[in-house]
């Protein structure tokens, strides 16, 4: 790996999440001018990572102001919002957003002790906003089915309810380790949070029983369920199972309900190589090729291409840490990463298959445009949403796990 550019790319990085906050404190997914000039609750929450990773804490802090002022009433975080903080959503529930918030400000918590002036940790911030910690929690308990002690949602991180309407993976993981986030939070507050630790401790022994596959040696990535309290979910009338690879059946391990060198995890981890290195471009796609839902044309995404990285930076396997980041390295244009890359030739059949079917909404127009426009069309390839602040706060956190090993 050229560790100059891999350096460059990492200061190039930070640049990136400094001019894509909003003065009052929201994360654009992507640039304005660009397809996503949103706060999204995902991406937000990730790019406060790639801060509390950068030593940005002033930044992660103006950014979980942001979200937390932002909260519904009920305890739900929106699917997404304007830099006013107003509801910009047009999609339903995506119940990891409360799961990533509560993780995201766990892990500011964590981090605040080093760069706290007086050594301490920022117990006022937690304070302010306990109330909203204690709506988030409460929300995604009452999302909770007792049948199976797993947290349903219409929607999860691909934004695809054919495959993650009901009990997702991604979906459990984000919830549980935020529901944890704020027990650990509360502890230090003195808070009676003893209730909390029962359900995060059922929905954590569900993920690894019910959404793991012994046969398979991998997480699985949804129980299909179409009601949250179906009783018994079998009669459900969406019931099955979705077992194809997806790269998120990663996220117990990501979000740290078990270690990274688990074997249930190192198996997966295996499983999701052996299917979604993509043999042509290289880098990590998110899910099979079959599932046709690959907007900009079918290809390897950025964002989960760094967060393997981090897995083999933590596994020790430093070829394979290697093999990720500097196709992180290689794959950016003038030091930024776009969402994920696609061939022509992909491009163009999605765009058919789109085109034909009548299913292409007028606001991927604009992206097509973009990517045909990019200079890395005439090199064969489609760039698309460039750049994506997710990927680089993804290869921020990447960057400086794998230097902190290695160097």
């Amino acid at each position: 790996m050229n560790l100059e550019k891999a350096h460059k790319l990492y200061q190039e990085s930070v640049e990136v999440l400094k001019k894509n906050q909003h003065e009052n404190g929201g994360f654009y997914a992507s640039p304005p001018g660009t397809r996503y000039p949103f706060i999204y609750p995902r991406d937000h929450s990730i790019a406060i990572l790639g801060c509390i990773s950068a030593g940005l804490m002033d930044q992660a802090k103006l950014a979980l102001k942001f979200i937390l002022d932002a909260q519904k009433p009920v305890g739900e975080f929106s699917q997404r919002y304007d830099v006013d903080g107003n509801d910009a959503s047009y999609k339903e529930l995506q119940i990891d957003g409360n799961g990533l918030v509560l993780y995201a400000l766990g892990q500011y918590y964590n981090a605040s002790e080093k760069y706290h002036k007086d050594g301490l940790k920022d117990n006022s911030f937690i304070k302010q906003y306990w109330d909203t910690i204690v709506k988030a929690v409460e929300f995604i308990i009452s999302n909770k089915n007792s049948e199976v002690n797993l947290i349903h949602t219409i929607n999860s991180i691909h934004e695809y309810p054919a495959y993650e309407h009901g009990f997702e993976i991604y979906a459990n993981a984000t919830c549980c380790a935020g529901i944890y986030s704020a027990i650990e939070m509360g502890e230090v507050l003195g808070k009676d949070i003893s209730g909390w630790k029962k359900e995060a401790d059922e929905i954590k022994s569900a993920i690894l029983k019910r959404l793991y596959s012994p046969r398979r040696r991998s997480f699985i990535k949804c129980i299909r369920v179409k009601d949250k309290s179906s009783k018994p979910i079998g009669y459900d009338s969406f019931a099955s199972n979705v077992i194809d690879v997806d790269v998120v059946e990663h996220s117990p391990a990501y979000f740290g309900l078990i270690d990274e060198n688990d074997m249930k995890n190192i198996s997966t981890v295996k499983r999701i190589h052996e299917n979604l290195w993509d043999k042509e471009i290289g880098g990590m796609n998110r899910y099979p090729e079959l599932w046709n839902r690959n907007n900009g044309g079918y290809g390897p995404w950025c964002h989960f291409t760094g967060e393997m990285a981090s897995h083999y930076i933590a596994v020790d396997n430093r070829d394979m840490a290697e093999l990720y980041l500097s196709w992180l390295v290689d794959i950016a244009h003038d030091y930024k990463l776009p969402e994920h890359v696609s061939t022509i030739e992909r491009f163009e059949l999605w765009l058919e298959d789109y085109t034909n079917s009548k299913i292409l909404r007028n606001s991927k127009l604009e992206m097509i445009k973009q990517a045909k426009e990019h200079p890395k069309w005439q090199d064969g390839l489609a760039y698309i949403t460039f750049p994506l602040i997710w990927a680089h706060a993804e290869y921020i956190r990447a960057y400086n796990k794998y230097i902190n090993k290695y160097f």
